[in-house]
């Protein structure tokens, strides 16, 4: 059986090839943790599609056995990339779940990503920063 490690980069090595096939662009973006909560993905893949969805895969998703979720808001102009997503029920220490709402906007020009997570049912934020890239 693969460790988390392994599951994950399997899981958007899948989404990046499958994507491929079917997508108009798929963004790769790496984040460093800004605070001491560890909570930010270090890596989040956007599937993003022709009909202006996005497919959204994530560490926490691999965590949890969850599918890629399709975003709920896409934005993509030139200039921004914006999209929202959640992890649903992610265990937390103490048997504990709560969603994950995330949040990120990547400043094309600039080359800047900023991320946010909002934990509603522990009425928690974090964020971080880092940047994206169209994958190849």
């Amino acid at each position: 059986m693969l460790n988390f490690k392994g599951r994950a980069i399997a899981a958007c090595v899948s989404l990046v090839v499958t994507a491929s096939m079917a997508s108009a662009e798929t963004w790769v973006c790496e984040f460093t943790d800004s605070t001491r909560r560890g909570t930010i993905p270090q890596k989040v893949i956007f599937d993003l599609r022709s009909d202006g969805s996005a497919l959204v895969m994530d560490p926490y998703l691999v965590h949890t056995d969850q599918a890629p979720k399709l975003a709920r808001f896409v934005k993509n102009t030139s200039n921004k990339l914006r999209v929202r997503w959640r992890v649903d029920d992610m265990p937390f220490s103490g048997g504990l779940a709560s969603d994950m709402d995330f949040s990120l906007v990547h400043d094309k020009a600039r080359d800047k990503a900023f991320i946010t997570l909002n934990l509603p049912s522990f009425d928690n934020r974090d964020s971080g920063t880092g940047s994206c890239e169209i994958a190849k």
